[in-house]
């Protein structure tokens, strides 16, 4: 029996759990407790790395659902470690996680800005790689979970860089999964703005340029739209048997 409901993701994930989507979810799902292990600006890599590990020391069986990020985020382990990163260790994004402002003394802003250079020119031809990296990644995941009798559910947030690459057959193995939504192709920020959702008005555009309406995080509690998709697709292919 499944007896929490755990969130994972970015900070689309996090505001989402700012405005108690989670509990809302774990209520239509009848699952009695919910939590959040989301972090802002984090990677797929760091999602996968703490689900993992809070599937491993938790003493419940968990339904986890995954709100996946920009496949094009990375990390390396260059924070001062202190009590406060003893479940996340010293991993941090350096591109899109300033505000941590906790870096070991030998890392720069100028190792921050060729780490961002360097991590540009890797991706210009390494859609599919990187996309391909990830399925077998998440498959991974799913099988180690499911074999301990956790539960997963893992959706797109807002990156559509390898839509266009989705039938290649390298990533065929996205569409044998019902725990990837549509393939890991529904895009649930962009669907939420289609359904006309709100946009977070903290949402704020960056050095990079103007923020598209629909890739802003949608405005705390506001997940009505979203939480009825998700339970609707979670009962039609039995997420939760």
């Amino acid at each position: 029996m499944i007896e929490g409901l755990v969130v994972n993701g970015c900070s689309y994930m996090d505001v989402y759990a700012l405005g108690h989507g989670h509990l809302d979810l774990s209520k239509k799902l009848n699952i009695p407790k919910a939590e959040s292990l989301t972090y802002s600006g984090c990677s797929n890599s760091r999602i996968i790395r703490t689900t993992l590990k809070h599937s491993y020391i938790t003493q419940q069986k968990n339904f986890y659902v995954l709100g996946m990020t920009f496949i094009g985020r990375s990390e390396v382990p260059i924070l001062r470690f202190d009590d406060t990163l003893s479940f996340e260790g010293r991993w941090t994004n350096p591109q899109n996680q300033m505000f941590q402002n906790k870096w070991e003394h030998h890392w720069t802003e100028k190792d921050t800005e060729r780490f961002v250079e360097l991590k540009l020119k890797e991706e210009v031809f390494s859609v599919v790689d990187r996309t391909e990296d990830l399925m077998y990644r998440l498959l991974s995941l799913i099988e180690s979970l499911e074999s301990r009798g956790h539960r997963i559910l893992i959706y797109q947030q807002a990156d559509t860089t390898y839509f266009n690459e989705i039938d290649n057959s390298r990533l065929s193995l996205y569409k044998t999964k019902n725990n990837f939504i549509n393939g890991f192709m529904w895009n649930a920020i962009q669907w939420q703005h289609s359904m006309g959702v709100p946009v977070h008005q903290t949402n704020y555009d960056s050095e990079y340029g103007a923020c598209p309406e629909d890739m802003k995080h949608r405005a705390p509690g506001y997940h009505q739209k979203l939480n009825e998709f998700l339970t609707n697709y979670i009962k039609e292919y039995k997420i939760l048997e």
